[in-house]
């Protein structure tokens, strides 16, 4: 049986596999994740922050001067 494939039928694969691409900025964030949790450093400092949101240690800066005042 001779199954001819259309320009359409190329089109159509080329754009599944378009969908499935990896981009750029999708390997930037997965380089930027694994570089931070393998710091231990860094991790300790997100889990000290974690906590203190969980306990109530901030405060709310909504503006430069605020900002500013903390420093």
């Amino acid at each position: 049986m001779n199954q001819s494939i259309t320009i359409d039928d190329i089109y159509q694969e080329l754009k599944t596999i378009e969908q499935n691409m990896v981009t750029h900025e999708d390997l930037d964030a997965l380089i930027d994740t694994v570089e931070i949790i393998s710091n231990p450093k860094t991790m300790e400092g997100i889990h000290k922050s974690d906590m203190d949101i969980k306990e109530g240690r901030v405060k709310e800066i909504s503006s430069v001067d605020d900002l500013i005042s903390e420093l």
